[in-house]
């Protein structure tokens, strides 16, 4: 950090703190410290992703990831490969402000739903959709999905089940299971960081006896984090 970003820090710190109140500068002042000890700083900001995803979502996190044109050709290209699969329907967890959705539609016709706990995230969600056609934005959590057995074709997760601690990420896969009929997709990062716990998703699904129809890098993004795409069929192998 050079002098110029340490001076400007406290006026950072001052306008998230009128802007959008002390919990989230707390949390913005998280995720500027303890840089040597990750894992510590994963427990503060990361025991229940819930809290860092409400605060974190909003019209700042929007301008971060839309001005990073990695994240949209990753996007581009993982619609392109789960619009082969002809899916009859998708459900995606953690849509987010549905980046993902948008780039589904323009390639498939078939409906979307987006699931995602963060009141902030869902609102961004309803503004940045509102020209797309056939989807559906339901709150909810992916450990406890609000929908029946085998509801969705292909359910799919993007950088969603690397937030959550490990008993969490284990009930979000069995959710998956239980709500997907054909296809499970997965782009889930396999590093271990602050904020990503690290896990092979691909790896579990072998364990139990599913088969994978793709398992890959992102090619679109080589300097990000080691990606993992993945699509597990949801009939045992």
């Amino acid at each position: 950090m050079n002098g110029f970003e340490r001076a400007a820090l406290p006026l950072k710190a001052i306008r998230a703190l009128r802007d959008r109140g002390p919990s989230y500068a707390w949390h913005k002042a998280m995720r500027r410290s303890f840089g040597r000890w990750p894992s510590i700083k994963r427990r503060l900001l990361y025991a229940d992703p819930r809290t860092y995803w409400t605060l974190r979502g909003g019209d700042e996190y929007f301008r971060e990831q839309e001005g990073q044109p990695a994240r949209s050709a990753r996007a581009h290209w993982m619609a392109e490969r789960i619009a082969a699969y002809a899916p009859t329907s998708i459900l995606e967890i953690g849509c987010g402000y549905g980046k993902q959705l948008r780039a589904l539609r323009a390639r498939v016709s078939c409906p979307l739903v987006g699931l995602d706990f963060s009141d902030s995230q869902l609102q961004l969600a309803a503004s940045y959709l509102g020209d797309v056609a056939d989807f559906r934005l339901v709150k909810g959590s992916g450990d406890c999905l609000p929908f029946p057995d085998r509801s969705f074709d292909l359910v799919l997760t993007s950088a969603v089940i690397l937030h959550n601690p490990p008993p969490v990420a284990e009930r979000i896969r069995e959710e998956i299971l239980r709500v997907g009929c054909r296809w499970a997709a997965h782009n889930e990062d396999l590093d271990t960081t602050y904020n990503r716990y690290g896990y092979d998703t691909a790896a579990w699904y072998v364990a139990r006896g599913y088969s994978l129809a793709e398992k890959g890098p992102i090619p679109v993004d080589p300097a990000g984090p080691p990606s993992q795409f993945s699509v597990a069929q949801l009939c045992r192998s």
